[in-house]
């Protein structure tokens, strides 16, 4: 454990100082003995530290860390604690990135006060390739390492929003000397975690100009609540305000979601996006908010030029992930010395609005097996998908919880889990409705031939519902509707191309799911656009084929119940053997 951390940790649960305080106290006591201060207490000892800061302004975090010191909250028994651990020996060359990381692993699973470490955040801003002339600006606590690692280099300003991140960094580049600047004033005012509001201060936002590069990792799923932009993702807006203000390259740091989901604000967002030129994304590896975060993210960059293109780099497909925090980080940090060579491609205007702005790369960037059912697409007559059927998205009413009335609507509701080998089973769970929403029920209610595709979590699943096999064994049928995890394909009436179940052997293939996976996206379940699934070329057989394919999946379907068959009577004699051994007659339960 470092210096820093270990002190943190012993003034955190050996003698009170609150957690939120601990790690500040315990580097400004190292850096106080690196810089050779010797003090009788650690009270005098944080007054000759305080005395050797020098801010610019009041804007600068150095005032704010100078208040801190000078007026310190320590009791006589947490001052008599650290003199307690003193002296303690710090090496000239301490790395002071080394004490950063620690403090980070401390406080991650406790009160995480920076989400990316120094060596990703380097990686971050090194993939970047700002040069060290241009001037930087990098803006929220979240952004914190990208500009440690930049002021390497350069003179780099970082706003922040946490008193903790804000007091850490500012300490941090006194010590090592780096030419880091932390701004008190935060560039999005009001940026609380209860309410979700949020206010913008022109006057705490780097003036239009003031930098070249402005780098952004927002608060990510936050929404907001009032005024014009309700509804709207915090990640969207926050680039809608800052964006305009660098005179180079804006870059942020977003979520899946926010690329891909189809409501009307993030539609017209990233229209916008497109619109306004020079932009990229690049898909970023898995782990980038350590090991315990499955959030999946992007980074989204804005140069200034007139090019309604966009380009899209693959940096999520990785040959090796790896489960232990340390080898994952080494696995992303020469992912982004690699970006130069990862897949890529450069997608118009036209192609962008035809598939609903949607920025996922993964949608523009296919994998070789995919490239190759493209080009094996080509030489086939397809069809849309919406353009032959219906694809329609479950919204069932809230169900009763509690207090049922002898009215309900009583109804099974089909699941991913009730899919099987293509065929939809008897689904197992069941659920009660108020007689008020009987006709809403109507809505989401399963049709014989319809065809279920999971669009949820486990993309891809397809099922086709038969009623014949299910009503086969419900004594009483109850209504049968669909999970909102399900969308429902109902094939267009007479429709002379296929056939609802060759539509569905078609879907359930392989390559066909493994397409819908690569089209499927989210922050952290996966989740497939309606809009990709109507935009989906279908093969469409001749008459011959279809009669063969037909043909063929009737014999799989026999198959599979003889299969069934045997494994039930496999059952049966198996059951009848133990019990013949053990002498137990037939029906009997062993207790």
């Amino acid at each position: 454990m470092s210096l820093v951390a270990k002190l943190a940790h012993s003034l955190s649960t050996q003698m009170g100082v609150r957690s939120i305080e601990a790690m500040p106290t315990a580097l400004a006591v190292i850096i106080s003995v690196a810089k050779g201060i010797d003090a009788s207490n650690p009270a005098d000892m944080f007054s000759a530290l305080a005395e050797t800061l020098e801010p610019t302004d009041e804007a600068d975090a150095l005032t704010r860390v100078r208040d801190w010191l000078e007026d310190n909250e320590l009791s006589a028994v947490q001052c008599k604690g650290i003199q307690g651990h003193l002296p303690v020996h710090v090496p000239a060359d301490l790395d002071w990135s080394a004490e950063l990381e620690a403090l980070i692993d401390e406080a991650r699973y406790r009160e995480p006060f920076i989400s990316i470490s120094p060596r990703i955040g380097a990686a971050i801003g090194n993939s970047l390739n700002i040069p060290a002339t241009e001037t930087v600006a990098c803006l929220f606590s979240g952004s914190a390492t990208i500009a440690w690692g930049l002021a390497l280099a350069r003179p780099v300003t970082l706003h922040v929003t946490n008193w903790q991140t804000e007091i850490i960094m500012a300490l941090l580049a006194h010590a090592d000397g780096r030419p880091l600047r932390v701004d008190r004033r935060n560039p999005i005012e009001s940026v609380p975690f209860d309410d979700g509001s949020f206010a913008f201060s022109d006057s705490h936002a780097p003036q239009h100009g003031a930098y070249d590069h402005l780098i952004s990792v927002p608060p990510l799923g936050y929404r907001m609540k009032e005024g014009k932009a309700a509804g709207m993702l915090f990640e969207a807006w926050q680039v809608e305000q800052l964006a305009p203000r660098a005179r180079k390259s804006f870059a942020a740091v977003v979520t899946d979601g926010l690329l891909f989901r189809e409501s009307r604000n993030e539609v017209a967002f990233r229209e916008q996006l497109c619109t306004m030129g020079g932009l990229t994304v690049t898909s970023l590896p898995p782990g980038i908010f350590g090991r315990a975060s499955g959030v999946q993210v992007d980074l989204l960059r804005i140069d200034q030029q007139d090019s309604p293109d966009a380009a899209f780099i693959d940096g999520r497909r990785m040959e090796r992930i790896s489960r232990s925090g340390r080898e994952q980080e080494e696995l992303i940090v020469k992912q982004f010395e690699n970006l130069g060579s990862a897949p890529s491609r450069t997608v118009g205007i036209e192609e962008l609005a035809g598939s609903n702005f949607n920025l996922l790369p993964s949608r523009y960037i296919v994998s070789d097996e995919q490239a190759r059912m493209d080009e094996s697409l080509s030489t086939r007559h397809t069809v849309r998908l919406g353009d032959i059927a219906k694809i329609l998205r479950p919204r069932a009413p809230q169900p009763v919880r509690s207090d049922p009335a002898d009215d309900d609507v009583i109804a099974l509701e089909i699941a991913v889990s009730d899919i099987f080998d293509g065929q939809v089973a008897v689904p197992s769970k069941e659920l009660r409705f108020p007689a008020r929403e009987q006709i809403s029920l109507i809505k989401v209610r399963a049709h014989l031939d319809d065809i279920l595709i999971s669009v949820k979590g486990n993309v891809g699943a397809v099922g086709i519902v038969g009623f014949d096999a299910i009503l086969d064994e419900l004594l009483e049928t109850p209504q049968i509707v669909v999970s909102q995890s399900l969308a429902i394909i109902r094939l267009d009436l007479g429709s002379p191309l296929l056939s609802p179940r060759v539509l569905a052997g078609i879907l359930s293939s392989p390559q066909m799911r493994s397409k819908l996976q690569a089209l499927a996206g989210g922050t952290t379940v996966p989740s497939l656009p309606i809009s990709a699934l109507q935009d989906l070329l279908i093969p469409i057989p001749d008459a011959e084929e279809a009669a063969d394919i037909e043909g063929r999946l009737e014999e799989l379907d026999a198959m599979q119940e003889d299969i069934q068959e045997r494994i039930s009577n496999r059952r049966i004699m198996q059951d009848a053997l133990w019990r013949e051994f053990w002498n137990m007659p037939a029906g009997q339960e062993s207790e």
